[in-house]
């Protein structure tokens, strides 16, 4: 006899951010989630070690206007650290000389008369010019500058994103392009996770009751007997899942791929979301009276950029008393460059510059992992804003959400899983 259908009323595409917290949402319904990958949380994978120090290959930070995040933290028992260091977040990226710095500061005062004047996104000079080109006719260090600033944001290129996009971007408010009204903020300050980003959607997933089935990758989702059909493929080969209503919280271009028979407008949307990828390099170091340890360098492209924050991103604590960790990042630019280069490559050129900032740590470094991601944030790329509105709308009974249909980032990602979820509990009643 072939395998009895499971019926559900609610499957979730998707155990990142956004997923999870449609599933938290929804918890008194019969869900399942369901995740491709082997780990909870999609992109705020964490590894974690036994001394404690974390290693953060994903999502890194929670800035102050990540309210919805604190609050399903808070909800779910996630502890937020308040990190002082993020404060010096943009050090690395200013260049010496004056004069250049004269010229960024003047491009800087030019955003923010912008982000003053609130206009409709999808404007020619707002949507389509790219921001690189709105900068104009300044010095390369200043257009070197802004186009780090992008990748470390948004691991895109200032050629690449708009400058409708570079204004929502730019500030401490990046929940919206635009200063003339007030952002809701929380009163921890810049804040980190305790134990690694993946605290935060691991207690999500133990909030709805572990109901995520890991190592499950989607292959299609097809109308059928009243809902939906959902063929996910494991280890124990391909299974049929019925339910009532989906949410889709997968990227872009997968939900465009897995969902048969989506409308063209929807098609159209969704395939107009371009994703930048990007590189994380965590580096472990020991504390100051550990024995020492060389770890072995080999070769790196000289002209390539390992590390774009001058090492800003770190764990919390006094390295040369408890050790700590590294979390390094290089945006699309950068890491297409290297993607496909040996790990032992990208390792030792994020390596090498540590040194030269930090030469007390050349004894001291234990462990250093590289973390490749091929999807990494939704780039707001030029003409992106044209079918923005169109992302969040549902199709039937399948819901649509995840960072690319409101904000790239954490935020944008949680407060599109709770649009998801009010939709399915308003359909549901």
């Amino acid at each position: 006899m072939g395998r009895v259908m499971d019926r559900l009323d609610l499957a979730v595409l998707g155990g990142g951010v956004a997923g999870l917290t449609a599933a938290y949402l929804l918890r008194d319904q019969d869900l399942q989630v369901f995740d491709s990958a082997r780990h909870v949380g999609g992109r705020t994978r964490s590894l974690k070690q036994p001394d404690g120090i974390w290693l953060n290959t994903g999502a890194q930070y929670v800035s102050t206007d990540r309210v919805k995040v604190v609050e399903l933290a808070d909800a779910v028992g996630a502890k937020l650290l308040t990190d002082h260091n993020l404060e010096a977040y943009w050090r690395g990226l200013y260049p010496e000389h004056p004069d250049t710095r004269s010229e960024i500061e003047s491009c800087i005062e030019r955003i923010t008369a912008e982000q003053a004047r609130r206009r409709p996104s999808t404007l020619p000079e707002l949507d389509d010019q790219p921001f690189d080109q709105w900068l104009g006719d300044v010095s390369p260090d200043t257009h070197r500058f802004f186009d780090r600033w992008c990748q470390i944001m948004n691991s895109g290129s200032s050629v690449e994103i708009s400058l409708y996009g570079a204004l929502w971007l730019w500030g401490d408010q990046r929940s919206t392009p635009w200063t003339d009204r007030p952002v809701p903020r929380h009163d921890r300050g810049d804040c980190v996770f305790e134990g690694g980003t993946n605290e935060f959607t691991m207690a999500l997933a133990r909030a709805i009751g572990g109901r995520v089935s890991l190592g499950s990758r989607v292959v299609s989702v097809s109308a059928g007997d009243g809902g939906y059909v959902v063929e996910v493929e494991g280890d124990s080969g391909r299974r049929r899942v019925w339910a009532r209503r989906v949410v889709s919280a997968v990227p872009a271009p997968v939900a465009a791929a897995v969902i048969n028979d989506l409308p063209d407008w929807k098609l159209q949307a969704l395939r107009a979301v371009r994703y930048g990828r990007f590189l994380a390099t965590n580096i472990v170091v020991s504390p100051k009276e550990s024995p020492p340890s060389r770890y072995p360098l080999t070769s790196a492209r000289s002209d390539v950029v390992y590390n774009l924050d001058t090492f800003v991103f770190r764990t919390p604590g006094d390295f040369d008393v408890h050790g700590g960790c590294f979390h390094t990042i290089a945006g699309d630019p950068t890491a297409r460059v290297v993607w496909d280069d040996p790990d032992h490559t990208i390792k030792t050129g994020t390596l090498l510059p540590l040194f030269r900032l930090h030469p007390e740590y050349r004894e001291r470094v234990v462990r250093v992992e590289v973390q490749r991601w091929p999807l990494g944030m939704p780039l707001y790329s030029i003409g992106r804003m044209k079918t923005y509105d169109l992302l969040a709308e549902p199709v039937g009974g399948i819901h649509f959400c995840g960072d690319y249909s409101w904000a790239s980032n954490m935020e944008g990602a949680a407060l599109s899983g709770e649009r998801a979820a009010a939709g399915v509990r308003q359909a549901l009643c």
